[in-house]
């Protein structure tokens, strides 16, 4: 029997390689353009569009989207590579349909991961173009074209979110069994006997953590931590709070 080797697609490897040109295009955007900044740097605007309230110009706070760039990398890199990782590991070698269906669903879920954070990493390139401009001129915000690249990058994550949809539902998955006193709460599993990080939602497409496993519990805490504190430590460094 030929053993089947699962690699990332093709979109996933170019979404990576997007993430990577903006992070570094904009590192190196705004570097070069840092010390031509003003001493102060607008962070809020009136009704009218005047500046009235600032932050002291420092390469921290001008580099402010490379660091939501790279959180986002983080969060979104970490579910994908978490999905990679688990089409290479099986602790048996024979490869039923069940198990080649959730492999290649998976690696269709990172790709749909590593597009998302593609969009949203180059969206945050854009931002600093703009924040560069508003902090130069002191005043006007970020624009329309902010606002209209916002709205773009909104639909291709609904364009991308239901490509994801469409190709996970068909074929009709083969489900794997799961006994039910391993559900708690209807939608919680936590089976520690099962050697499985992720497992098939109970109904419906996708997948829930085995709760069971220490290592889900640090993949969920770092996940939380990542998402949720990071950005807002992120503003208060903005606002200078």
């Amino acid at each position: 029997m030929i053993k089947r080797i699962y690699r990332p697609t093709s979109l996933t490897l170019l979404g990576v390689a997007t993430i990577i040109a903006a992070i570094s295009g904009t590192i190196g955007y705004i570097i070069g353009r840092a010390p031509a900044l003003p001493s102060v740097l607008p962070v809020h605007f009136d009704h009218e569009g005047i500046a009235d309230r600032f932050v002291r110009a420092s390469y921290p706070i001008a580099l402010v989207p490379v660091w939501i760039q790279l959180t986002l990398a983080t969060v979104f890199g970490t579910i994908a590579g978490v999905l990679l990782y688990r089409t290479q590991t099986r602790r048996s070698a024979v490869e039923d349909k069940v198990t080649r269906q959730e492999r290649e669903r998976m690696l269709m879920a990172a790709e749909a991961i590593s597009l998302l954070a593609a969009i949203w990493v180059a969206f945050q390139g854009l931002l600093s173009v703009r924040l560069i401009i508003m902090w130069q001129n002191m005043c006007c915000g970020l624009g329309e074209i902010y606002y209209q690249a916002l709205v773009v990058c909104i639909v291709l994550s609904v364009v991308v979110g239901i490509r994801a949809a469409v190709y996970l539902q068909y074929p009709k998955p083969v489900v794997r069994e799961t006994e039910d006193a391993h559900w708690k709460f209807r939608g919680i599993y936590f089976n520690p006997s099962d050697p499985a990080l992720f497992v098939p939602l109970r109904s419906g497409l996708g997948w829930t953590l085995n709760f069971g496993r220490p290592q889900a519990l640090l993949f969920l805490g770092v996940f939380l931590f990542v998402s949720i504190f990071a950005p807002l430590v992120i503003l208060r460094v903005l606002l200078g709070e």
